[in-house]
């Protein structure tokens, strides 16, 4: 049942078993597993296909997909998620989120469908899912000026102070990295839009029919974050769904005389090793002096350094 396999060349005075090797004889397990009152658990892959088939009528197509897919959550059995699941699908035609979906079907835990929509919408006919608004955070100035979106959340702080004194008239928008590029920014479904300060109607109105596509503005926009791979790939994303936007010259050449004096920080010290480079962004100050002179340094700048 154990075969003990013991050290070769143990030093004088070493007792006999040190270093000794164990090995489980798989003939024994059976003996082993019923001394020890340990029987075999099948596995959660069957226990789930069994679940699965046992209410089957609930899903589209006998849940074939759902069987595919194997969920679990710590402390609950797979007929307990199943149960979760079907709940889903008697509330997912009442236009609630993913998340609160989620939260109100599987004990609280409010991401766990956060990568499955695909799935329920393979295992149920009939699925409405409301979209989750961008919330999208600015600061209109007073004297209508370009428009500046800026990547970091600490340097969206200090530019509402008047750091640096160039943003002072210009309208400012926080994307929150990737966030402000999302397919849905631009609907009126799928971005909430938050203001700093008192903001008269006057402006926001124009403000927000531009936005939403619904009016003409020959605004200047320009995109300030990172000199990093990511940063250059947020402003190729901007460009897809604002247009025009260009890397805004006042902050990055600030960044850019840091990185060809030696400063910033290489990829990996900052977790950055799998940032890809986006190609071209279409923005020329980008693609003709941010980029070349990253791929030339091999090192980043932070936003928040300059």
């Amino acid at each position: 049942m154990i075969e003990i396999s013991l050290k070769r060349n143990r030093k004088p005075y070493e007792a006999e078993y040190a270093g000794a090797t164990f090995r489980l004889v798989e003939s024994g397990e059976a003996l082993l597993r019923s001394w020890l009152s340990r029987p075999v658990q099948p596995r959660y892959r069957d226990l789930w296909g069994t679940a699965v088939a046992s209410r089957a009528e609930a899903f589209v197509y006998n849940g074939n997909s759902l069987i595919l897919h194997p969920v679990s959550v710590s402390g609950k059995s797979a007929e307990e998620v199943v149960e979760a699941f079907i709940r889903v699908g008697a509330l997912a035609c009442g236009g609630l989120t993913l998340r609160q979906l989620s939260a109100r079907c599987f004990w609280g835990h409010s991401k766990l469908l956060d990568t499955r929509e695909e799935l329920l919408k393979c295992i149920f006919r009939d699925v409405v899912i409301a979209p989750r608004p961008v919330l999208v955070h600015s600061r209109l100035a007073a004297a209508r000026g370009d428009i500046l979106f800026i990547e970091n959340q600490d340097s969206y702080v200090q530019a509402l102070a008047g750091i640096p004194e160039e943003v002072v008239l210009l309208d400012l928008v926080y994307v929150a990295g990737f966030r402000g590029s999302a397919a849905r920014i631009r609907t009126r479904s799928g971005a909430s839009l938050h203001y700093h300060g008192a903001v008269k109607p006057s402006c926001r109105k124009p403000f927000e029919d531009w936005w939403f596509g619904e009016r003409h503005e020959n605004y200047r926009l320009w995109f300030w974050g990172d000199l990093d791979y990511a940063g250059m790939a947020i402003l190729k994303a901007l460009r897809q769904r604002f247009g025009d936007v260009r890397a805004w010259p006042a902050g990055y050449d600030a960044q850019l005389v840091l990185l060809e004096a030696g400063g910033g920080h290489h990829p990996e010290l900052a977790d950055k090793t799998e940032q890809c480079d986006p190609g071209k962004t279409g923005c020329a100050y980008a693609d003709e002096i941010l980029l070349p002179a990253l791929r030339r340094q091999g090192r980043f700048v932070d936003q928040e350094a300059t």
